[in-house]
């Protein structure tokens, strides 16, 4: 006989569930539930990347490692220069037992930092090996000196003078040898790059380091960064990589030097294909315009070597003010318009031809647009009309086109009340240069009565007469009352009440000034 089967045993969970199957919402929830686990899965493998990115987080754990090691370098390497300058302190005061107690502290920190450097580096360079053996050398000749001068209180001054400047210089050396090489990993590396993503890795790595100064831009330029950039510059298939390159040469290119290993590289016919090519997006061609901007800039040296440069001054300054015409966005505007007031400071016949060009009615129209509304922006057509104002041949253009009424309302602006340091020191510039070139423009009655019409005496006398309102700058108060003074001389008192003509008009430039900003400095 076949053995029944047996049913299986209903358990107390079972049977309830059972019983609350009955309930239809219950059905309706345990069909439901299949379709909402599902989802919830979906959701989390659309959060994780399709491929795989081992070169990227290879490129990362590296680059963070050369990062690392630059950081430790430069800290220790800062120790010891304070180390150095302690023991100035002791020869100076003649505390010879202190001396070699600050001697010995220095050589153990020394030590210190070349273990250091060769924990980091896996393969020592033999030059940075011959630097450290001078190091520790020229460290041991010291410290016999300094034991020597503790134990019988006697001191050769001269040697040990020699001796310390021998260690320093020996010691400065290594250092910059040392952070040369690591620097130089990181542009290798970006030379290696197969994949856009551990491009961008490397870039961003090196635009951190340019942040960091001029003598980091300056070693990143010597170890072939600007080379390595420009190369990555040129590739056409792949806009945002060369965005991300052209931040990275404006950062670096803040050095004479590094401006130079730019123009070695063709970096100026680079930038200019780079303009021209309607092709190329306009973000890469504000990114371009920067670059311009930061090698053209007044506070670098030697300006004047850009030869290229100024060989092909009227094609750059063409596609910069095309460019500042057909974009929208205010970055973009910003970089363009800061690169031909540039240009104009260090080239006056760009005036001209910024002229022949009509910049000055597409500047003035610009402004009336979102994209020129910041005070930086403001500043940079300030700058431009001013410089123009400065060439008599050029005067007329900007009058012509509103210029006049432009700058005047330049003159009323204010920084708001939350706004930064760099908005405030923007707006002392845009006050500054609008006086300067209201100035210049008024050569008649008839210019300065477009000045008087639009209410430019009382914004001079107020900007004269009230601190906060040019935000204590004296730059700005030496121009109004320059400004109001030529005004002043062309229309007489019309539109200055007779207090102010007394105090601000009829005196030296000098008394006026010292009387309006307090003080009882006094300046050539």
């Amino acid at each position: 006989m076949a053995a029944a089967k047996t049913e299986p045993k209903k358990t107390k969970e079972s049977a309830g569930f059972s019983e609350l199957g009955d309930f239809p919402s219950v059905n309706a929830w345990v069909r439901e539930l299949r379709w909402m686990t599902e989802l919830e899965c979906m959701s989390i493998l659309q959060g994780k990347p399709l491929d795989g990115s081992a070169e990227q987080d290879n490129t990362a754990f590296q680059v963070q490692a050369f990062r690392d090691a630059i950081d430790r370098v430069k800290f220790e390497s800062n120790k010891i220069t304070e180390g150095f300058n302690s023991l100035f302190k002791c020869f100076d005061n003649n505390k010879w037992s202190t001396l070699n107690t600050e001697t010995m502290g220095v050589t153990c920190s020394i030590r210190k930092l070349i273990q250091l450097c060769n924990s980091h580096v896996a393969e020592v360079p033999s030059f940075i090996q011959e630097q450290q053996e001078v190091v520790m050398g020229e460290s041991a000749k010291l410290l016999q000196h300094t034991a020597s001068a503790a134990d019988k209180n006697v001191v050769h001054k001269v040697p040990l003078v020699n001796q310390l400047t021998f260690l320093g210089q020996s010691f400065s050396r290594l250092v910059d040898s040392t952070l040369g090489y690591l620097v130089k990993q990181i542009v290798s590396m970006m030379e290696a790059c197969t994949s856009v993503s551990s491009l961008h890795v490397v870039i961003n790595n090196i635009i951190t380091l340019g942040l960091e100064g001029e003598h980091m831009c300056y070693m990143l330029a010597r170890e072939g960064a600007v080379r390595s950039l420009a190369d990555v510059c040129r590739r056409e298939n792949v806009a945002f990589t060369r965005s991300k390159a052209l931040r990275g040469l404006a950062t670096i290119c803040c050095a004479p030097e590094c401006v130079t290993e730019l123009e070695k590289e063709h970096g100026i016919d680079l930038l200019l294909d780079i303009l021209m090519d309607m092709a190329v997006p306009e973000s890469v061609q504000g990114e371009a315009a920067g670059v311009i901007a930061q090698i053209t800039s007044p506070v670098l040296d030697q300006n004047h070597q850009l030869c290229h440069l100024a060989d092909c001054l009227q094609v750059v300054l063409t596609a910069l003010l095309d460019l500042c015409e057909r974009t929208d966005g205010h970055e973009t505007f910003l970089l363009s318009a800061a690169a031909m007031a540039n240009i104009t400071f260090i080239d006056s016949s760009a005036c001209t031809m910024l002229q022949e060009l009509k910049a000055p009615q597409l500047l003035v129209k610009a402004c009336m647009c979102r994209k020129a509304k910041s005070l930086f922006a403001k500043d940079q057509v300030a700058t431009i009309l001013a410089n123009m104002a400065a060439i008599p041949t050029c005067q007329e253009s900007v009058r012509c086109c509103g210029g006049l009424d432009l700058l005047v309302t330049f003159l009323h602006q204010k920084p708001s009340l939350v706004s930064s340091t760099a908005e405030r020191s923007a707006c002392e510039r845009v006050q500054q240069k609008a006086a300067i070139a209201l100035m210049r423009l008024c050569q008649d009655t008839r210019q300065t009565y477009k000045v008087i019409r639009q209410k430019g005496i009382p914004r001079f006398v107020e900007l004269c007469r009230e601190a906060e309102a040019r935000n204590n700058s004296d730059a700005v108060l030496v121009a109004c009352l320059a400004a109001l003074r030529k005004v002043c001389a062309l229309y007489g008192r019309e539109g200055i009440s007779s207090l102010d003509y007394q105090q601000l008009v009829l005196p030296q430039l000098m008394d006026s000034f010292l009387m309006c900003s307090h003080t009882d400095e006094n300046f050539v």
